[in-house]
């Protein structure tokens, strides 16, 4: 043992208060789920309203100024997208370390150049600093 002391919490199993200790604790955690599952109803609600708003306003706006409104163009890229597969998806190989080679470039042949060697001189020693009275 370590020689730390801790105190044991309460005891939650319904027996520990009598009847009206279940009872409250039934009713404390329905109180407790209704209200997250109210403010998850209320998020969701307003996302939705937000999302039906900004939509609209884009239509009215496309109208106004004659340019396709940018649902209208998500759409039509992700149409174009669908229609292309893509990412493409190859098959898998058994070569994976090859594979992976093949996509970094890896393997790629490049050109190598050889080139001469030169001394690189010794940089100049710089001053010593000077001391101000």
């Amino acid at each position: 043992m370590n020689g730390m002391s801790f105190h044991q919490l309460p005891s939650s199993s319904p027996a520990a208060g009598g009847g009206l200790g279940r009872v409250m604790s039934v009713v404390l955690g329905l109180l407790v789920w209704a209200m997250l599952a109210m403010l998850g109803l209320v998020f969701a609600a307003s996302l939705a309203i937000w999302l039906v708003v900004m939509v609209v306003v884009s239509l009215i706006s496309s109208l106004f100024t004659g340019r396709p409104a940018a649902v209208t163009v998500l759409w039509r890229r992700y149409r174009e997208m669908t229609r292309q597969r893509w990412p493409q998806q190859h098959p898998g190989s058994a070569t994976p370390r090859a594979d992976a080679a093949d996509v970094t470039g890896a393997s790629v042949p490049t050109r190598v150049q050889d080139v001469h060697w030169r001394e690189v001189p010794a940089a100049p020693k710089a001053p010593a600093p000077r001391q101000q009275p």
